[in-house]
């Protein structure tokens, strides 16, 4: 397909900026998953744009307790292992782009290398924190410890630091970017050993404190 044709029909610059944030940040419960859900598209002058949606258990808290796997999902071939490239069809024709692949890589690049790395991802979670912490603290109805709020909070910052550095590594070729490059040399990967998926919140509510890297437990708690 022709760069003018899918210009025509579709909003390629900010669907490619969804591509990077939607990868960046691993969210298996929508495009990226098997079910291929929740988001919404719509089209605005002849052409198609996306909305997102539903990012509660983005890095890896829906179907994966895997940690390797959610700070070193490659870049370039953007969904579950399973996953053919033809079953994401507007996804795959972009990729397929040389110029639209470098403008993809350029997006996670600034998230990685300008938001995470200099330093406004940290300032913009700790000034949530100050306006939310104390209010965590006293909430009655809360549905987790405030211990396991901290621990949920700062699991976060780590997995989102050795995120940016797999997704530089993978853009400027050190790590492997696709699925089967990360099968045949897996001693390239950023070492996620210090990552449990499951204390951020995983599907079901588990409680994350008491769990292994591999995300498996039992002891739930309600949902909101």
């Amino acid at each position: 397909v022709s760069a003018r044709t899918l210009e025509r029909y579709m909003d390629v610059d900010n669907i490619l900026r969804y591509m990077a944030v939607h990868n960046f940040v691993v969210n298996l419960d929508s495009l990226s998953g098997n079910m291929a859900h929740n988001y919404y598209l719509y089209e605005e002058d002849g052409r198609l744009n996306i909305i997102p949606w539903d990012y509660n258990l983005a890095f890896g808290g829906f179907q994966s307790g895997d940690a390797s796997e959610v700070i070193n999902f490659p870049v370039d071939t953007p969904f579950l292992i399973f996953i053919s490239m033809e079953d994401r069809q507007f996804f795959a024709a972009l990729l397929e782009n040389e110029a639209y692949l470098a403008k993809y890589h350029e997006y996670l690049r600034m998230l990685a290398e300008e938001y995470v790395e200099g330093g406004q991802f940290g300032k913009t979670v700790e000034s949530i924190r100050a306006s939310i912490d104390s209010l965590v603290e006293r909430d009655p109805t809360a549905f987790y410890t405030y211990e396991e709020y901290t621990a949920a909070a700062d699991m976060f910052v780590n997995t989102a630091k050795l995120r940016a550095e797999s997704v530089l590594g993978q853009i400027e070729g050190s790590i492997p970017s696709t699925w089967e490059g990360q099968q045949t040399n897996p001693e390239a990967l950023v070492d996620a050993s210090s990552i449990n998926i499951s204390v951020m919140g995983t599907q079901g509510g588990n409680r994350g404190g008491n769990q292994s890297n591999d995300g498996g437990g039992k002891d739930e708690m309600p949902q909101n």
